[in-house]
């Protein structure tokens, strides 16, 4: 690559390796780019189920570099011949004809992308890295040669099978399901669950993973069933004209005298199964809480010792100020004109911008959060404004009105320990501190008024034990009902608009961890904080081995770059998959 990279290991706890949580500007310097080197090394002890990899430079994930972590262990209460007896790794993924690069930066300038500064709609969808789109809808310039072809599982008939499902997108929420089929939800993000039985789809959002098992019938050997990956488009601002929103595969049936293979090749014979009729789409929501209850139980405190506070909010809260426009029609964005005189979308045609749906958030909902810094009380407003906005934050995501400038050569982490500055630089991200290793609560508030969030904390379960519209203060926490006997415990949660969840977390594992938002885009934009852990002891204890500093010596560009920042040579694509050599000791 010409550009540097960090890997993030979704999901995985990281206690004692901090510094291997691969957050440029957070807990390390970047790998140096045009062939530069670094092995992660860390212990994994008590953790198991599905996990994933990415980048977490920019938003380069959205190029290819992500992929599957599974984590296999005999405490796994979902045991192989018991509770199924074949598993398959489905990651699912959008594609953009763009690179991220390309995309963010035009994002975060005046003119936006394709005249907008929202989050862009995807091009296609992909199983495994295998997708559809159609070549008619190619420019001149563009290359292009149609493969109809879908990515295929055989299965004995009368087996059961666990798919791991995981959302490796950027943007796109995903609806999956299998014609003819319905789906037991045994997984969710790595904590095993009772959850719904005999749904037709599951639908999870960037981040997320979810296991689902079928059950194939005897009498369908010889048959074959598509399973649907399906983009939800109403969680976009627009959608381009020539998305294609589906990716499909084919599960084939065969008999025990065949033997179990996957192969990506032309099909003699397409099936002819018919998708579920059940509507899509509406809220882009996680599916109920209440509904996934943890096999291995759980048990939290009813009180926590203390509160943090992040609030996000886009532009200040200045959002959704362009036109919109009904759904199903064209709109020309200002400034988006591509070469061959159209407004492009991928292949020069114009995006179309779907409405929104708002919900008012009131201004005397408490008093306001210090820029920053996370607020001692309950209460807290939406952020009032709009304020001037700050040079260089357009396009930007804010949380506790602080937009995350990502300095890869001054890592966050670096300031906390041994003789760095001894707190977080307010200036470029918010911040949660909690000094003891006991139970907090962590409000999570989502004042976007029309979008939904997937929110990822590194390190932490978060134990969902409330949500509630609005925001959270004393009338409305008062209302709230506690769920503290055996929570759902997940990395990934949703907040859908203008609502918040209170998460109670046990902050025994020393470090600085982010909270973000999982869509690509979005996090590229500035929607990060960070939750710092046991500040004294990552000061007094924490010894950054040699390699993981000497990143810092290698660095490309001065020490106080901002990224993104000054556009840089596009990144030439390579699969769409990428296969990581990881090192054991």
């Amino acid at each position: 690559m010409s550009l540097g990279l960090t890997i993030h290991w979704h999901g995985i706890y990281q206690n004692g390796t901090n510094w291997e949580d691969g957050v440029t500007g957070i807990t390390q310097c970047p790998i140096p780019p045009h062939g530069g080197q670094y092995t992660y090394k860390f212990k994994i002890t008590e953790q198991f189920g599905t996990f994933w990899y990415h980048a977490h430079q920019q938003n380069f994930m959205a190029d290819g570099i992500s992929g599957p972590f599974i984590v296999h262990s005999i405490r796994d209460p979902l045991k192989r011949s018991v509770d199924f007896d074949q598993e398959v790794v489905l990651f699912l993924a959008d594609w953009y004809h763009n690179t991220s690069e390309t995309i963010v930066h035009n994002m975060l300038t005046e003119k936006g992308y394709y005249g907008t500064p929202a989050a862009p709609s995807p091009n296609s969808a992909l199983i495994n890295g295998v997708g559809n789109w159609n070549c008619d809808k190619a420019t001149s310039s563009e290359k292009c040669v149609q493969k109809k072809s879908h990515i295929q599982f055989n299965f004995v008939a009368g087996e059961t099978i666990r798919f791991r499902l995981i959302n490796g997108a950027s943007h796109a929420m995903f609806y999956y399901s299998v014609d003819e089929h319905t789906l037991n939800v045994t997984e969710a993000d790595a904590t095993g669950v009772y959850g719904p039985s005999n749904i037709h789809r599951i639908k999870f959002h960037n981040g997320q993973r979810y296991s689902v098992m079928i059950k194939t019938n005897k009498k369908d050997a010889g048959k074959n069933f598509f399973m649907r990956a399906q983009m939800d488009s109403d969680c976009w601002a627009w959608v381009a004209n020539d998305a294609e929103l589906t990716a499909l595969g084919i599960i084939n049936l065969i008999d025990g005298s065949e033997k179990h293979h996957t192969s990506v090749e032309l099909e003699d014979s397409l099936p002819r199964t018919i998708d579920w009729k059940d509507e899509m789409g509406g809220e882009c929501a996680d599916l109920n809480s209440s509904s996934l209850k943890p096999i291995l139980p759980s048990r939290v405190p009813k009180v926590a010792v203390g509160t943090g506070t992040l609030a996000n909010a886009f532009g200040f809260q200045v959002i959704l100020t362009g036109e919109l426009v009904p759904r199903g029609a064209a709109s020309t964005p200002s400034n988006a004109t591509s070469a061959n005189g159209q407004n492009p979308s991928s292949n020069g045609s114009s995006p179309r911008r779907l409405v929104k749906k708002q919900v008012q958030i009131g201004d005397d909902d408490g008093s306001n959060i210090p820029n920053g810094k996370s607020s001692e009380q309950a209460g807290i407003s939406r952020i009032g404004g709009p304020p001037p906005t700050p040079v260089g934050t357009i396009g930007k995501f804010f949380v506790n009105n602080i937009t995350w400038l990502t300095a890869p050569y001054q890592p966050i982490l670096h300031d906390l320990i041994g003789s760095g500055a001894g707190e977080v630089n307010q200036t470029r991200v918010s911040s949660v501190t909690f000094h003891t290793p006991e139970w907090y609560d962590l409000h999570i508030v989502n004042l976007d008024p029309a979008l939904s969030h997937p929110y990822h904390l590194h390190a932490m379960d978060m134990h969902l034990v409330a949500q509630g519209k609005g925001v959270p203060n004393k009338e409305t926490l008062s209302k709230l009902e506690y769920d503290t006997i055996n929570p759902l415990r997940r990395d990934t949660i949703v907040i859908e608009p203008a609502s918040f969840a209170v998460v109670r977390i046990l902050t025994d594992i020393p470090g600085v961890w982010i909270l973000h938002c999982h869509i690509g885009w979005h996090l590229a934009g500035g929607f990060a904080s960070v939750v710092v852990v046991q500040p004294e002891r990552i000061k007094s204890e924490f010894n950054i081995p040699e390699d993981n500093l000497e990143l810092c010596e290698k660095r490309v560009g001065p020490l106080d770059q901002i990224e993104p920042g000054v556009r840089r040579r596009r990144i030439k694509r390579n699969s769409l998959v990428r296969k990581l050599k990881i090192q054991k000791d």
